[in-house]
């Protein structure tokens, strides 16, 4: 253990510090999320890092990852032909954002339909969230959001729509510093195809560092603004609220078009 783990460490209690003093209740806490806010981080950690098996897993996800983005260059290469080829190859005009790394967000926001339609996506994030809410004690409705920040950002709000009128000022506080606190798919995807040349395990370590940025969220969120009234999914875990596509070429086409619109945004 260097000095920089140290002060790492000691980070985090400073920052939970932190968030007390700015808290809008200091008398009421919620002291199991804070708990295992700090205690999932440190177990993740220690399971990514120091278990043979968490490397194995980090590494097997950076790989897959890195062959989608493949997928994404090789099917820009097609459309836009040597606009798409990355600095450094024959016949590369350089590096243009527009041709050679927003298509990517298009193509991830597509695979990201098909999860969804495959049920894939609701499943992994609904296990996330029934551990969630029974660790840390929140509701159901803000624990399947904050899980689904992990993958999809701020817009995993409308996969609770059904309950957003009736949660207490404490949950949407919870859904929006998760929501702020990790990254779309889609975006990542754009990280990953302009670092990975330099960084080869880029992607197993932004996926990591989006796992562990939601329990942390909720945890300095629960800090931040105490919960002081009784949330109606409390300890319950829900179902999400999204509309299934009739088919799977229709879901890969409305994702391709929900990523258009990101792209859009961001030029």
């Amino acid at each position: 253990m260097t000095i920089y783990n140290v002060a790492s460490f000691i980070g985090i209690f400073v920052l939970i510090f932190t968030g007390w003093l700015f808290s809008n209740n200091r008398k009421v806490m919620n002291w199991r999320a804070v708990g295992w806010g700090i205690g999932l981080q440190l177990l993740f950690g220690l399971f990514v890092f120091k278990v043979p098996a968490g490397t194995h897993i980090l590494l097997f996800v950076n790989d897959a990852v890195v062959k989608v983005v493949d997928a994404s260059a090789a099917g820009m290469k097609f459309l836009f032909g040597p606009l798409a080829l990355p600095p450094g190859t024959a016949g590369s005009p350089g590096f243009i954002l527009a041709f050679q790394s927003l298509p990517a967000i298009i193509f991830f926001s597509a695979v990201m339909s098909m999860l969804y339609y495959w049920k894939i996506m609701p499943l992994l994030i609904g296990a996330f969230a029934a551990v969630f809410t029974r660790l840390m004690r929140i509701s159901g409705a803000e624990a399947f959001c904050a899980s689904g920040s992990m993958f999809v950002g701020v817009e995993s709000a409308f996969t609770i729509r059904p309950y957003l009128a009736e949660m207490t000022r404490s949950e949407l506080c919870t859904l929006l510093t998760a929501g702020m606190a990790s990254v779309a798919s889609n975006v990542l995807a754009l990280y990953v195809f302009m670092l990975h040349a330099q960084f080869p395990t880029i992607a197993g370590h932004l996926v990591s560092a989006s796992v562990l940025s939601i329990p942390a969220a909720i945890c300095m969120s629960k800090v931040m603004f105490p919960e002081t009234q009784v949330p109606k999914t409390l300890g319950v875990s829900i179902h999400p609220h999204y509309e299934r596509e009739p088919n799977l070429f229709v879901a890969i086409i409305n994702g391709a078009n929900t990523g258009v619109r990101v792209v859009v945004g961001i030029a």
